[in-house]
């Protein structure tokens, strides 16, 4: 049973292929929106069981992060691939969370020389919003006006991790947001 919260990481992985295909082959509506749904309560149980069965640790954590960004990554490129015209015209949001987070990371493994994991609070808000734009998008067609407001959500969500990185002194996970990286500082200052 420890082993459970690994393979629903494998699994999330694992989702981003089919992700793809069937945006790829115009398989969406309920489909899709299953593959969501099962992509979602991949991420969320995880969690739950990494902590019911004490296995929680920082590289759950990390691979967890690592596992929902390859998914949405695929996710993303199947939205390209179905519904190009929504891509496009909401290319300037979708850049910048890609750019914001390409450097987050490369200045987390400068630093940290790992990626961040911090499951910060805004993230979570992040990840519901880009879960129901995407459910609206990859289900019904439509990015009004869930995906503009999902992708301002990320912008904040990636200046916020990229802060807590610039503040924290020492690699951390778990930091619910930027008033508990301030503190963490403050308390290796002392």
């Amino acid at each position: 049973m420890k082993h459970l919260p690994w393979l629903l990481i494998y699994l999330r992985f694992a989702l981003t292929i089919p992700a793809i295909f069937m945006a790829d082959h115009n398989l969406l509506g309920w489909p899709y929106i299953l593959l969501l749904a099962i992509a979602a309560a991949t991420d969320y149980y995880d969690g739950v069981l990494a902590r019911k069965y004490g296995v929680e640790t920082a590289a759950v954590r990390q691979w967890d992060s690592i596992a929902d960004t390859v998914f949405f990554l695929g996710v993303l490129a199947g939205m390209y691939l179905a519904y190009p015209a929504i891509f496009a015209t909401y290319a300037w949001g979708i850049y910048t969370i890609l750019g914001l987070e390409a450097v987050r990371y490369v200045y987390d493994l400068y630093k940290f020389r790992r990626g961040a994991s911090y499951h910060a609070r805004s993230a979570k808000i992040f990840g519901v919003a880009l879960l129901i734009a995407t459910i609206a998008i990859m289900g019904f067609g439509i990015a009004m006006p869930f995906l503009p407001i999902a992708l301002i959500l990320g912008i904040i969500s990636e200046l916020e991790g990229l802060c807590m990185s610039i503040i924290l002194k020492t690699w951390t996970y778990n930091v619910k947001h930027i008033g508990i990286a301030i503190r963490l500082r403050n308390t290796e200052n002392s």
